[in-house]
């Protein structure tokens, strides 16, 4: 019997909905997002005799489609199809990442990187906003926060699983096991690919109000895309868009940082792969747990003791004397980067009408990836006069944060006849 009952519980946990569709769409976002040569792209683009600005190139490059497509992938899932978009997403990413193996100069990988750029574009919003669909046909929406979660948690197991087993075979093979790392993420990607063809389509049911907007003769091209009716909304959407830029905690600038940081300070090189995969299990295990500490203490309170837990995490990392101390600070910081996407997706879900989700969901990820654009610019200019130094700044800017969670209040769901599904 207690045998029984231990594997009960462990199926609960790692398996919440069971086998349902939304079970499913997490374990295509877990294939989809087996990197395995990511520890190692740098080293494979410099073999190909790029140098690192090349690099930083294509980066910025990714960046520029992303949000050159960002708003659009929003219109288009919310118009045409969640499914059909989060398709055409795979099939671009599948296209990225096979024009990445065969690549031999910068235009290869610059094609590739504008490529993952538009993928990343489609399936931002639209991805949650499906979820949100599939949940709702269920009758479980308010199990939202807690499947944002388990998403979270497939992410960070599949970067676990991916940089581990990348770390182990090129441990095996060495270098010349790159193309190996690319060719299994390809395959993942074609799995995930297949696997959407199992989920449901989303039936598009318009709200009454709009059902009769779209019948009025004066029918704008504004209003035919969304725009006017999420307008009204403007000052919630504003003050949404303030909170999703102000939580961010960096966490690219974290990992391009703590490399060179964890060498200065004793660290073997060698041991970062590892290092990066525990800190992505770890915050695989905190976010399935989000929604049990946001129904008993609140989005807010957890917000800012998250924000306040992460601005003290980068103080005492910038004071880390040795590797050991720099390896602790970064797992404690590393546990909770992704706890405040959880919180404010699931909010954000709530106040916007079903139908405009992916919309708004893009407009706030375009808006959050400016300023963490221009944040990271700033960061890294810190950082090369003083590392350190770059983490107390990521530290004041947490830490200030902590005090515009006390100061903003978190916009609340309006219950009105126009947002009620007919």
């Amino acid at each position: 019997m207690g045998e029984i009952r231990i594997l009960s519980q462990i199926h609960q946990y790692l398996l919440p909905f069971g086998f349902s569709a939304p079970a499913r769409l997490a374990l295509l976002l877990l294939f989809s997002n087996l990197y395995f040569y990511l520890p190692f792209y740098v080293l494979y683009l410099q073999d190909k005799g790029l140098n690192l600005v090349q690099i930083s190139e294509l980066s910025i490059l990714l960046l520029l489609s992303n949000l050159l497509f960002e708003i659009p992938g929003g219109l288009l899932a919310d118009h045409l199809s969640k499914k059909k978009i989060l398709v055409i997403g795979l099939l671009l990413q599948l296209l990225g990442e096979i024009i990445f193996l065969q690549g031999t100069q910068f235009f290869h990988f610059a094609l590739a990187s504008f490529i993952g750029g538009i993928h990343c574009a489609l399936h931002s919003g639209c991805l949650e906003a499906y979820l949100h669909e599939l949940l709702d046909r269920q009758k479980k929406s308010e199990r939202y926060s807690e499947a944002l979660g388990y998403f979270g948690f497939a992410k960070s197991t599949a970067n676990f699983i991916a940089f581990l087993g990348g770390s182990l075979i090129v441990g095996i093979w060495g270098p010349e096991s790159f193309y190996i790392l690319i060719a299994l993420t390809i395959f993942c990607v074609g799995l995930a690919l297949l696997g959407m063809f199992s989920l449901p389509w989303e039936s598009i049911q318009l709200e009454e109000g709009e059902e009769t907007h779209k019948r009025a003769s004066n029918f704008t091209w504004l209003d035919r895309i969304g725009f006017s009716e999420i307008s009204s909304l403007s000052g919630t959407l504003i003050v949404m868009i303030l909170l999703f830029c102000a939580t961010q905690p960096f966490a690219d600038s974290l990992l391009i940082m703590i490399q060179p940081f964890f060498e200065e300070r004793g660290g073997e090189v060698a041991l970062l792969g590892l290092l990066t995969a525990t800190g992505m299990a770890i915050e695989g295990l905190v976010l399935k747990q989000v929604h049990v500490l946001q129904n008993r203490f609140g989005v807010a309170r957890i917000l800012a003791g998250t924000l306040l837990f992460l601005g003290v995490g980068y103080v005492l990392l910038s004071w880390s004397v040795n590797a050991w101390m720099v390896a602790f600070f970064f797992l404690w910081i590393r546990s909770v980067v992704g706890v405040k996407q959880v919180l404010l997706t699931d909010q954000t879900l709530k106040i916007f009408p079903v139908h405009r989700h992916a919309t708004v969901l893009s407009i706030m990820n375009l808006g959050s990836r400016l300023y963490v654009a221009s944040g990271m610019w700033g960061i890294a200019l810190v950082a090369e006069y003083s590392i350190p130094w770059a983490f107390m700044s990521l530290a004041g800017i947490l830490l200030v944060a902590t005090l515009l969670m006390i100061v903003i209040k978190i916009p609340q769901p309006i219950s009105s006849p126009q947002f009620t599904q007919s």
